[in-house]
């Protein structure tokens, strides 16, 4: 028994297969209130963790995203490389530090609160008697390095090795292609709720060859939530700052209702209820869409550049995969089919938009047990990766992996000290795009390597270094540094640190995890490396001081450098 796992801005689907069968476990069907029982919706696990007001302890999935409290949802939208919690003093240095959530007044980093939603698909499997100790898993087609990396460490963590990371346009397409067999060239649409990515693919009757992958990487339901929101604020004429947390929370779910409300074709107008302000507010559909079709339009633009990057006609894809909740959006659609034609685009009912994924990572996680399967996939790289030079004021890009390169791919360039007897050389590592600047929005900067040299040279030719990059078949980024002169290798290992101080990542997450789940008042089964820590679960009220953890466990949150983000 092979599993998949997608984990969704917005929501979460596990899916498992034994390379015939490819089926979606329940995580939480039985938690679902009656108003969100939309088609689809009993196979997802909301992204979401909050606090009970009145219980002070930690609840996940539709409990946390109905009930009172103080939800903490887009998680995986914060473990990209940018942090929004602090500010940039110096618009010429971008930040590299992790996202900090709050819960119950307590920071803790996303790539902890990441783990504990892991760490329940895995207990929730559990509970059905599957285990849940290994899948792939699913990331954006786009994701940054950094982003990639801490979805495997989330993981990890919770227990789960990580087969490998899969792109998630690609994973629809193995889910599709699976049912029907229909070589070609495909283009899969994929826009859910945190970003939207495009990519283009062939597949021809065996082999899948992902040819170029574009995105967006916050441009999803989300926004569509704050657009519609706005339209609400407006005719208040005010922020209602008069509402509880309580009322917020509803309010900011009630938009979320009308929202798919207001998405069907055959809604004129949805009536929305503010008790607390003694109001009721209708919005029609005519409003909406005028507010929305901003970001549609926006929507098209990746498409388009998939289109350009290819060479490919719009007519000469053969079939279009319209995968997640917002992609779904009648406007959506119809603005895809007027660039590729409507004939074009596969009905839902044979891909279904929310469980695709998940079930094609399931496929892809069998195929990779088996040796005659697991060649079937070829996948690219989604950005050009290289390094920083002086440019004046800014700094220039110098891409050494190409974008759309076929993983594995590696690139190598030579490297010199700045000046004489120097002991060491930096190496800044960026994702970016040729014939932009490393300073600019489309540079996602990795990290920044200080490599120890052998010793200082006057001349600092004799301490010229070569460094390589080498992305695994997850995209997962290894570094290889070597001595020109002497071939001493100085250093060699992947990229696990993404902050301007150089903490590896892993450091202190365990006693962190162990410390966010000590909150909880359901136990957890097994969750691997936490399972050292037999109090985990026991339902410790938030403010109360937790357990110790065993002393292997380092539950030091100071980590210098990292952005606190308050939610």
């Amino acid at each position: 028994m092979t599993f998949g796992i997608d984990f969704g801005t917005s929501n979460s689907v596990v899916a498992h297969s034994d390379g015939v069968n490819t089926e979606t476990v329940p995580i939480d069907n039985d938690s679902i209130p009656a108003q969100w029982r939309q088609p689809e919706f009993e196979e997802l696990f909301p992204s979401v963790l909050a606090v009970r007001d009145l219980q002070r302890t930690l609840c996940f999935g539709w409990a946390a995203k109905t009930a009172p409290g103080e939800p903490v949802d887009a998680v995986k939208r914060m473990l990209g490389t940018r942090s929004a919690g602090a500010e940039q003093v110096d618009p010429g240095a971008p930040l590299l530090e992790e996202h900090h959530v709050w819960l119950g007044g307590e920071p803790f980093r996303s790539t902890a609160a990441a783990a504990s939603l892991f760490a329940q698909m895995k207990t929730a499997a559990q509970r059905s008697f599957l285990d849940l100790r290994e899948a792939v898993v699913t990331v954006p087609a786009n994701a940054t390095g950094g982003a990639r990396y801490r979805t495997r460490a989330a993981a990890r963590l919770a227990g789960i090795k990580v087969k490998a990371l899969l792109n998630e346009p690609t994973a629809a397409a193995v889910s599709y292609a699976n049912d029907i067999d229909i070589p070609g060239r495909f283009l899969i649409f994929d826009w859910g709720g945190g970003t939207i990515d495009v990519t283009v693919l062939h597949y021809d009757g065996k082999y899948f060859e992902e040819l170029s992958s574009r995105g967006i990487a916050a441009l999803g339901g989300l926004e569509f939530d704050e657009a519609l929101a706005r339209i609400f604020l407006g005719k208040l004429g005010q922020v209602p700052e008069q509402l509880s947390t309580e009322e917020r929370n509803r309010w900011r779910r009630d938009v979320e209702l009308t929202k798919i409300a207001l998405s069907r074709t055959d809604a004129a107008e949805v009536p929305f209820d503010l008790p607390a302000l003694g109001r009721t507010l209708t919005v029609s559909r005519e409003e909406y869409l005028a507010a929305v079709s901003p970001l549609i339009e926006r929507a098209m633009e990746p498409l388009e550049q998939c289109l350009d990057d290819t060479g490919i006609a719009p007519d000469g894809i053969d079939t279009v995969l319209m995968i997640g909740g917002t992609s779904q959006i009648p406007e959506a659609r119809e603005s895809v089919g007027r660039i590729l034609g409507a004939d074009r685009i596969v009905p839902a009912a044979l891909c279904h938009p929310m469980t695709a994924v998940a079930r094609g990572a399931a496929i892809y996680s069998a195929a990779l047990d088996d040796p005659d399967q697991r060649d079937r996939f070829s996948l690219v790289t989604n950005y050009d990766l290289g390094t920083a030079f002086d440019a004046g004021p800014r700094k220039g890009f110098q891409p050494i992996i190409r974008r759309n390169r076929t993983l594995i791919a590696r690139g190598e360039r030579r490297f010199t000290p700045s000046r004489p007897n120097a002991i060491s050389v930096n190496v800044e590592i960026i994702e970016g795009e040729a014939g932009y600047l490393a300073d600019s929005d489309r540079a996602f900067p990795l990290s920044c390597l200080e490599v120890r040299l052998p010793k200082p040279e006057r001349d600092p030719e004799r301490n010229a270094v070569l460094v390589q990059f080498r992305y695994d078949h997850s995209g997962i980024l290894g570094v290889k540094v070597t001595h020109e002169a002497t071939k001493r290798l100085l250093f060699d290992s992947e990229i696990d640190s993404f902050g301007k101080d150089g903490t590896p990542l892993q450091a202190g997450l365990d006693g962190e995890l162990v410390r966010l789940l000590s909150h909880t008042d359901v136990p957890f089964l097994d969750v691997g490396v936490l399972t050292n820590d037999g109090d985990v679960g026991r339902g410790v009220q938030v403010g109360e001081t937790p357990p110790a953890p065993s002393p292997d466990l380092d539950s030091d949150l100071s980590v210098n450098g990292v952005a606190q983000q308050r939610l």
